[in-house]
């Protein structure tokens, strides 16, 4: 039986852009739907309201393109992944720059994601995995991926306690957020690199995408080690 979502052919709803937009790389739903970030190649994180248009835009100093975003759980945050190496996040509420993020010889970051209720900030760059305190401003943990040049997007599980990068090398880690250790890693057959991942509402399967054109599904034990 065909889903509810697809039984009618899609209607386009609305076109968002803007003069000088150059390439949106990433976009992403506020909690309560109203709200949607777009990352823009031409260094600017774009903030819409999906019933009103444009309700904000944030330029990136120094921007070399914007190409992840994401929103923290409370939806007073938004945080830009920037290819210049930086994360910038951004009050809502003031609609000025919180806090740059600028992890040491970075040469680009691709994806961001909050966890612990919006109190770590998790950014995927150049072969590391960099994890920030968004309170205090500091770093809280840089992953080392092995072998790979490139992490691609990360996630955290629904409770907040793990970690998973994508990785360039075909493979997805995982980390146990609260001892920085390695928990896991898994690599699809003939894996070109991982582009995306992500956890299914209960956390007990991992997907990702992959080079192949290949969608892995792994199941995750949920049991205390």
């Amino acid at each position: 039986m065909p889903s509810r979502l697809l039984a009618r052919r899609p209607v386009l709803a609305a076109v968002l852009a803007v003069r000088g937009c150059r390439a949106v790389y990433a976009v992403t739903f506020g909690l309560d739907g109203e709200a949607l970030a777009a990352a823009d190649g031409n260094g600017r994180t774009y903030l819409w309201d999906t019933a009103g248009g444009l309700a904000a835009s944030f330029a990136h100093p120094g921007s070399q393109g914007v190409i992840g975003v994401a929103f923290d759980p409370d939806g007073d945050l938004l945080a830009a992944a920037d290819g210049n190496g930086r994360a910038y996040l951004w009050d809502l509420v003031s609609g000025e720059l919180a806090r740059t993020f600028s992890p040491r010889r970075s040469r680009g970051l691709n994806d961001v994601a909050f966890g612990l209720g919006g109190d770590l900030l998790a950014a995927a760059g150049d072969g590391h995995v960099y994890l920030w305190d968004v309170v205090g401003g500091t770093i809280a943990g840089t992953y080392v991926i092995p072998a790979s040049p490139t992490v691609y997007a990360v996630a955290f599980g629904p409770g907040g306690d793990v970690l998973a990068a994508a990785c360039g090398n075909g493979w997805v880690y995982l980390w146990d957020v609260a001892s920085r250790g390695l928990a896991g890693a898994f690599a699809g057959p003939g894996s070109r690199g991982v582009n995306g991942v992500a956890f299914s509402p209960a956390g007990d399967v991992l997907a990702a995408a992959d080079g192949n054109g290949c969608t892995y599904l792994w199941k995750l034990s949920t049991q205390p080690a």
